[in-house]
């Protein structure tokens, strides 16, 4: 089955930070081939907290994997460019990046992969998606192909419209008992746990835990505790326009 929207066929990019062999990615491929074509292409292994960077310094080395399925030795962020810019002759419609193992709430958008991804998809006309369960080591892996065709069929019949970049998390928990959908800004974390020595005498180190996600009204962190699927609309403009307007008068 192909969709088609406003009268067109609609030509799918997906990538994704957690590797071309990831589970989240094969299930969330399978799932879109009922709404377009798809054109799959994913780093060679897992990159994540990644961001949107870019490999400008070096040639990014891209193997065809299967038909329409590509690896690329390089960023999530590369992959989409990549696609986007150079093996598609004309820009997707709409992109998608995951499913990712591992939750992408609040502050953790400035180093998400996953986010990165579809950030770099941000021009495609129907909008692109960034797609994680809340949850690196999903216990109810069972109901993932349940929740994506949940998901799938709201971002079809309701957010493409809006052309947006979406960061959707979904919890964690039987599909049975997810409440449904919710609308939410991105929540914030408290600072980091400490950085720790990796190796004795040398100058190794492991970078910090995050820290704890705070349960603020209509916040993603909110969301996913009271058993929704959040929904995050965001863009790319970092202007503070309280404090622009503040120091501008």
């Amino acid at each position: 089955l192909i969709i088609a929207i406003y009268g067109v066929f609609v030509n799918i990019l997906l990538s994704n930070d957690d590797g071309y062999k990831s589970l989240g990615l094969i299930a969330l491929r399978e799932r879109l081939n009922n709404f377009g074509k798809v054109l799959t292409i994913a780093p060679h292994k897992d990159i994540s907290a990644s961001s949107s960077s870019l490999s400008v310094h070096n040639p990014v080395k891209v193997q065809l994997v299967s038909r329409n399925f590509y690896k690329a030795y390089g960023t999530p962020a590369d992959c989409v460019h990549i696609a986007t810019r150079g093996l598609l002759i004309r820009y997707p419609d709409i992109v998608f990046s995951g499913i990712n193992f591992g939750s992408n709430m609040g502050d953790d958008v400035v180093y998400s992969g996953t986010v990165g991804a579809a950030i770099e998809g941000r021009h495609a006309k129907f909008g692109s998606y960034a797609i994680s369960i809340a949850s690196r080591n999903p216990i109810y892996k069972n109901d993932i192909d349940k929740n994506i065709t949940y998901v799938l069929d709201y971002i079809f019949d309701e957010l493409i419209r809006h052309k947006s970049i979406f960061n959707i998390n979904i919890p964690d928990i039987p599909f049975s008992k997810v409440k449904g959908f919710k609308i939410t800004k991105l929540g914030t974390r408290n600072i980091s746990k400490r950085a720790k020595k990796a190796k004795k005498n040398i100058m190794y180190y492991n970078i910090g835990e995050v820290g704890k996600g705070n349960l603020l009204p209509n916040s993603d962190f909110d969301a996913i505790k009271k058993n929704y699927i959040s929904v995050t609309p965001i863009n790319i403009d970092m202007t503070d326009n309280h404090l622009y307007k503040k120091i501008k008068t």
